[in-house]
């Protein structure tokens, strides 16, 4: 990149080329990418056109209306250059045609004028003295904003101005910040912001000017988001009570996004109990619950649970905070396992009556973040609704891009696709919406809960492909082990993760020890989910590996009592599956015949694979071969979709105990012809040859032949054994003419 920038500010031209590296060796810079954008300057500084060059060459008056060009950059407007370089019409065209004669200037396709180089421009650019330079940028603000320009042009000159205390610049940068996020630009806003805040706002505005340079950076720079958002609440009567409001559920974001969950509950709890009754508070009181559902070491899950639900009774349908409120109920009625007719009604009673978000909840929306829709999401995630969760993803991803936010918002959108794509057994996709959500996850912060969330679940994702050895060195590159994260919830939860990974590898004895202990901390929570928090399923099956039979059975039925309580058809299917690990002969059959007819009626195609080929096994293991054999055939067609290929091998195994063969023997139905294959093959079977063919279907008899080719090739025979295929017999008196 460096190289490639050198030539491109050289032309290639030896002497300055040569010029040019003198400039970087004596400037000290290394030969990397980063420093690359300082070469035009060094180019232009080598070369030595300074004002004087510059004068001696153009005129006095030409010169003038190329540095006004030049503050422009390119896609110069003639008239816009002449007002900033104070030239009348007929002075401009005469410069002009002076800086054509030299090269300086030609015109682009649009019509306007540009730089025959940009290195002429930078040259140029730099001849001015610093002082007229500042004020030319100040001039060239004014004349583009009473010329009918823009702001966002503006403010790139007003940005290069000495600060004065002028409150009307400090009025026109903030202007120009809002312009520039709504074009998603928030790095330009935060400079416009950054600015006014230099030159300085009257006091009075200082905190506002804050408040709204904390907001810019909030994509972009988290740590001065927190600075600034907490010197603007600091101030005094500096904010309206609106605005407080807002910057508390701002500040509070970032640092649940960087993992600070406590503090984010707290300054939220501190900012309700000084704010009035009204929308504004029940926002914070709504917020704060939430930030406590995300932690990790929640000491008052119960109490939390009940304060919610007295909130939820103090709003009515119509307070602007209802539909997130019901959104925070479903998800704790979620966590705790509870029946999962109730938690759908919330979640429908949270959106529009289309199934829509409602514009306060929407992904980019200022007024709750993007948890609330994540949260609604997560909901339908854990609550066999994936199609409507995958949906809401795809817009959370979409609507990202579209806005420019390409950093934790849109790392976190991937991270939940991967999430669905996983339950619904999709699991190549999954693992590429997890792995980009884990790469930009590692461009913002090491360690931050949007990391350990990727990791647990590709570790997952892994496993279920047969990849084990591959899972645990994930976890073990990104640390994903106890004590896990500090503060943050991981999705789903992380212990069990971690315990599956063990019992993959075979060490019963840590598996057990980390599901006990993960199982202890929930229930004392009242988070009873067997789909969001597996262990005491996976706990059953480490502690009858470990020969503690007993206790497996008494652990897999509890784990089935608290699936059947909450009443999704994945989860019962599930700890039904893993319940038939414990048992043996026609008890585990038995449980696995009901497990498979109840994932049939769910949308996890993984999970149902994994029934069907455990219910095969089962039925070997029980001498009953041909129903084994059926299983698991189907097993293998469900985990090939699902591109899990240990679940695959492991199927293929247990058919070759039997004797039977590792795939299905393939037969053709009529089904799998069009019905014009299927007019074509019929005749041909009746030893019918093409041609015929062709003029008693009156096709022509290049179609025919493609037809015929087509029935082929899907029979997988030749003409000999197209009838057998097909399960047709030609008639004794064969059409043979």
């Amino acid at each position: 990149m460096f190289c490639r920038q050198v030539w491109a500010v050289t032309a290639g031209i030896p002497f300055d080329t040569h010029a040019l590296l003198r400039e970087v060796r004596e400037q000290g810079l290394a030969p990397i990418e980063d420093t690359t954008p300082k070469l035009r300057d060094l180019a232009a500084t080598a070369k030595g056109m300074d004002e004087t060059y510059w004068a001696g060459k153009l005129g006095l008056r030409a010169l003038r209306f190329a540095q006004a060009a030049a503050l422009i950059g390119t896609d110069i407007q003639q008239s816009l250059a002449a007002n900033i370089a104070g030239q009348t019409p007929a002075e401009s065209e005469e410069s002009v045609r002076e800086l054509r004669r030299h090269r300086v200037l030609t015109s682009s396709p649009s019509g306007r004028l540009d730089f025959v180089h940009p290195l002429i421009a930078t040259s140029l650019y730099l001849s001015m003295k610093p002082a007229f330079r500042t004020a030319m940028h100040g001039h060239a603000a004014t004349v583009i904003e009473n010329s009918g320009g823009s702001l966002l042009d503006a403010s790139r000159h007003l940005l290069e101005t000495h600060p004065e205390g002028d409150d009307l610049v400090v009025s026109r940068l903030r202007k120009a910040a809002i312009e520039h996020l709504a074009i998603g630009a928030p790095d330009a806003a935060y400079r416009c912001l950054e600015r006014a805040l230099l030159e300085p706002p009257d006091e009075d505005d200082r905190a506002v000017v804050l408040f709204e340079a904390g907001r810019a950076a909030l994509l972009t720079n988290p740590l001065a988001t927190v600075n600034q958002l907490k010197l603007a609440l600091e101030i005094e009567d500096g904010l309206d009570p609106d605005q407080r409001v807002d910057a508390t559920f701002r500040l509070a974001e970032v640092l649940g996004h960087a993992g600070e969950l406590f503090t984010a509950a707290e300054i939220c709890r501190v900012e309700a109990d000084r704010t009035p009754p009204g929308p504004g508070r029940v926002r914070l009181r709504a917020t704060q619950l939430m930030w406590h559902m995300w932690q990790r070491d929640e000491t008052d899950g119960l109490g939390r649970s009940s304060r919610l639900r007295e909130l939820s009774k103090q709003v009515t349908s119509e307070d602007p905070a209802a539909r997130a409120i019901r959104a925070l109920r479903a998800w704790d009625l979620t966590l705790h396992g509870k029946p999962v007719g109730r938690t759908l009604d919330l979640v429908e009673e949270a959106l529009l009556p289309d199934g829509e978000l409602p514009p306060e909840l929407g992904w980019c929306r200022d007024t709750w973040g993007f948890e609330l829709p994540a949260i609604i999401g997560l909901t339908y995630v854990y609550t066999d609704q994936l199609a409507k969760a995958e949906k809401l993803f795809s817009d959370a991803i979409m609507d990202f891009t579209v806005a420019g936010w390409s950093g934790a918002h849109l790392g976190f959108g991937h991270f939940l696709m991967g999430l669905v794509r996983f339950r619904r057994g999709f699991l190549t996709e999954a693992e590429g919406f997890l792995r980009e959500g884990l790469r930009l996850s590692e461009r913002i912060a090491p360690d931050i809960p949007l990391q350990w969330d990727a990791v647990g679940v590709l570790a997952d994702t892994l496993l279920a492909r047969g990849r084990a050895e591959e899972a645990w060195a994930l976890a073990e590159k990104y640390r994903f082990r106890p004590p896990f994260h500090p503060s943050a919830m991981v999705l789903p939860d992380a212990p069990s993760l971690y315990g599956k990974l063990q019992l993959a590898r075979g060490d019963y004895a840590g598996a057990i020890r980390t599901f006990r202990e993960v199982g202890a901390q929930l229930d004392d929570r009242g988070r009873r989910n067997t789909v969001w928090a597996p262990w005491a399923s996976h706990l059953a099956v480490a502690l009858h590996a470990t020969g503690e039979v007993e206790e497996a059975r008494k652990t897999a039925e509890d784990a089935v009592a608290r699936a059947r309580e909450f009443g999704t058809a994945s989860a019962v299917g599930t700890a039904l599956r893993l319940q038939a690990a414990v048992w043996d002969g026609t008890a585990a059959v038995e449980l696995l015949e009901e497990a498979v007819s109840t994932l049939t009626l769910s949308p996890v195609a993984y999970d149902l694979a994994y029934a069907l080929v455990d219910l095969g096994a089962a039925l070997r293991r029980a001498g009953r071969l041909e129903e084994a054999a059926e299983y698991l055939y189907q097993g293998i067609e469900m985990a090939q979709h699902c591109t899990a290929d240990g679940l695959v091998g492991r199927a293929r195994r247990e058919l070759s105990y039997s004797g039977l063969r590792p795939n299905r023997l393939r037969t053709l139905s009529k089904d799998a012809l069009s019905k014009p294959e299927w007019d074509v093959a019929k005749l041909a079977v009746r030893g019918v040859p093409p041609q015929r063919i062709a003029e008693q279907l009156g096709l022509e008899l290049s179609l025919v032949q493609r037809r015929l080719a087509s029935v082929h090739r899907k029979a997988g025979t030749g003409p000999d054994g197209l009838a057998a295929a097909l399960g047709l017999t030609p008639p004794p008196d064969a059409d043979l003419i």
